[in-house]
């Protein structure tokens, strides 16, 4: 007997391994969503405690005054505009900071003769 495969068995063993990868691709992914989602909720919910420990009257509103609430005071133009601001300041450092970074990375360390 030979240990050479036909062609058909190279196909079926190619065939089997594809549907191992693609078993694994979709696990990963799978992982990847609930990792996505276990830190989407704890921001929720740590952003949704700051607003009850700076405001403490919220606590007892019904989701629809809550809604209405975050509406008139934050989801206005003030707000945005703010939300904005926030942003474009934290893009203007993280611009200012990256080439800094860059230069050090870059510099040769210096021998001492």
């Amino acid at each position: 007997m030979s240990n050479r495969k036909t062609t058909a068995e190279k196909i079926a063993i190619q065939q089997a391994r594809k549907e191992q990868m693609e078993a694994e691709i979709k696990r990963l992914l799978q992982q990847q969503k609930a990792e996505e989602r276990k830190v989407r909720n704890q921001r929720i919910c740590k952003r949704g405690g700051l607003i009850e420990s700076l405001l403490p009257d919220t606590i007892n509103l019904t989701d629809e005054q809550f809604n209405t609430f975050m509406h008139m005071t934050i989801a206005n133009k003030f707000g945005k505009d703010k939300l904005a601001q926030i942003i474009a300041e934290s893009e203007k450092k993280a611009a200012i900071q990256k080439p800094v970074q860059n230069e050090a990375a870059t510099e040769q360390p210096q021998t001492v003769a």
